[in-house]
């Protein structure tokens, strides 16, 4: 009886122990824990050393108790984690521990429950009052911590914003203080450039693939190319800005809810069109089959590709309309067409589409010629395949309490016209950047006229639909000029323009802030994202800390 009596207080201490420290480190660290994960945890530290006293008293309903509180808290989390794609492991010290955590756990239900057999039996009245009791104090306590969720958050935030700062202070170099903010969030590669008005003043790339020569999946940094694109159409004479669209496409384009509204090819630059953002459908049709395979495994989605594959137009026509085969009501957002900024990932790929209706060729080839070639942008295009072994590896990052895991996400190309998708190379986006900061020409090549450039990055409509956004031009992102405070943490963007991107594994950053003296911005590209499992911390106090950092860099470097 001794045996089993001091097995099962050692597990519950343990336990008890591991709780404590676990639910440190994920306050107060970028652990990727969610506020609820957090409030679960902290509950189950407090019912664990509730316990730990009764067992040292040998209380015969408190292992009933514990055993119900260690099957709950260790089998029951993994179970909810698993049913919401969330408990992968990895080799690391975290997942190691949390692995002989499941070990200590059975160890200690089996000696609670033999405990239990071998004391003197109690009166059945007072076990249920015993049990019940314990049962109260554990709602009680989690009421107690959800009605604080907000001030747990905050503190959260706080704290490894912190830690952060307080780490980056004691460091010199922006090589040191990149390194430390990719080991602290888990970035496997990066790499990174800073612009002074048309000269790369500094590059690097860091992690496994330490090369600049790393090709980086932009995500909707690619939307930037396409207003370019669309631009330069216009500025030949070959289409207007406030043309219905329908005039270049071979279906009727309109808001079911406004039929006789014209949108413009003004309109879906500006994300004004009523085209809403990503749906299911439009998943469907976009990604890869490895793609929707792994959506499958880890997010739980039951998408599959079309078959047959519609072509674009066949897709958009089904999709956008009212009983076409494709059709969702979610295609379209409530907005009336040149009222309200709504995001549009479709809309993007639609104007990519025009783009090819009106030069007769496909759209990736219209960017090999007119931008990717004269910007000396080598490493540039839309398919993986072209250069498999310089592709960065995509990981999305899939923290929380009980597995702290980047998983592996497969390379693959998508059926997608202008919203998303182009590949490059940190130096070769930076080409890009620095023709938009130096009035559309970079050596001796004008890639947009002065004034189309002013009208692309001109605030065409106010936002902040995105933290520190201010506005939004053609296919380009206008941040607030001042700072932005979160729970007393300033983030400073210094009034940057551009656009950021993101596709499954991988972000991808491209700034600049115009001066009287000139320019400076830079470029940032990870191969690690978010979308599997939201982790707004993790944004905000590593990617968005080095974003700030790059920047502070650029302008003592101007």
């Amino acid at each position: 009886m001794r045996t089993y009596r001091y097995g099962a207080l050692a597990a519950l201490l343990t336990m008890a122990v591991w709780s404590v420290t676990a639910l440190w480190t994920n306050m107060v660290t970028p652990s990727g824990a969610l506020t609820q994960e957090i409030i679960f945890l902290s509950t189950v530290a407090v019912m664990f050393w509730v316990l730990v006293p009764l067992y040292g008293k040998a209380v015969q309903w408190s292992y009933v108790a514990g055993i119900f509180i260690i099957a709950l808290s260790v089998f029951g989390g993994s179970a909810v984690a698993a049913l919401h794609r969330e408990l992968h492991f990895s080799v690391s010290f975290y997942n190691i521990l949390t692995g002989l955590l499941y070990v200590i756990a059975v160890v200690g239900i089996y000696f609670s429950y033999q405990c239990y057999k071998k004391l003197p039996r109690i009166k059945r009245k007072k076990a249920i009052c015993g049990v019940g009791g314990i049962i109260l104090v554990m709602i009680v306590v989690g009421g107690a911590l959800f009605s604080s969720a907000n001030t747990i958050e905050r503190y959260m935030f706080m704290s490894t914003l912190h830690n952060t700062d307080k780490t980056l202070g004691t460091m010199e170099t922006i090589d040191e203080k990149i390194q430390y903010l990719m080991e602290r969030g888990d970035i496997p590669s990066l790499a990174a450039c800073i612009v002074v008005d048309d000269t790369v003043v500094w590059a690097n790339a860091y992690g496994e693939q330490s090369s600049l020569d790393t090709i980086y999946n932009i995500g909707s940094i690619t939307k930037p190319f396409v207003a370019t694109a669309v631009l330069q159409l216009y500025e030949q004479g070959l289409l207007d800005l406030d043309d219905d669209v329908n005039t270049y496409l071979p279906f009727s384009m309109r808001h079911p809810e406004y039929p006789d509204t014209p949108i413009t090819i003004r309109m879906l630059l500006t994300h004004q069109s009523g085209l809403a953002h990503y749906t299911n459908q439009y998943h469907q049709f976009t990604q890869s089959d490895e793609l929707l395979d792994w959506l499958s495994e880890y997010r739980g989605w039951d998408v599959t590709k079309y078959d047959p594959q519609p072509s674009f137009a066949a897709f958009m026509e089904g999709y956008i309309t009212p009983d076409g085969l494709y059709y969702t009501p979610y295609a379209w957002s409530p907005l009336k067409p040149g009222t309200g900024y709504s995001y549009s990932t479709p809309g993007y790929d639609t104007l990519g589409y025009i783009v090819e209706r009106v030069t007769n060729q496909p759209f990736s080839e219209y960017l090999r010629e007119n931008i990717f070639e004269p910007l000396n942008m080598t490493s540039t295009g839309f398919k993986f395949s072209d250069l498999p072994e310089r592709q960065a590896k995509p990981y999305e990052r899939i923290f929380g309490v009980l597995t702290k895991t980047n998983v592996d996400v497969p390379l693959s190309d998508r059926e997608r016209i202008g919203g998303g998708g182009i590949r490059s190379t940190a130096p070769d986006l930076a080409q890009f950047m620095i023709a938009h900061m130096n009035q559309g020409e970079i050596n001796g090549y004008r890639l947009l006229n002065p004034e189309t450039v002013a009208l692309m990055h001109s605030r065409v409509i106010e936002t902040s639909v995105d933290i520190f956004m201010a506005g939004s031009g053609y296919g380009w992102t206008l941040r607030d000029t001042e700072p932005w405070t979160f729970w007393g943490r300033a983030i400073d963007m210094q009034g940057a323009q551009g656009h950021g991107g993101t596709d499954y594994g991988y972000r991808c950053s491209m700034w600049f802030v115009k001066t009287d003296k000139g320019a400076y911005g830079f470029v940032l590209m990870t191969n690690l994202s978010t979308l599997a499992k939201s982790d707004f911390r993790w944004f905000l106090t590593i990617y968005t800390t080095i974003e700030e950092l790059l920047l502070q860099e650029a302008s003592m470097m101007e």
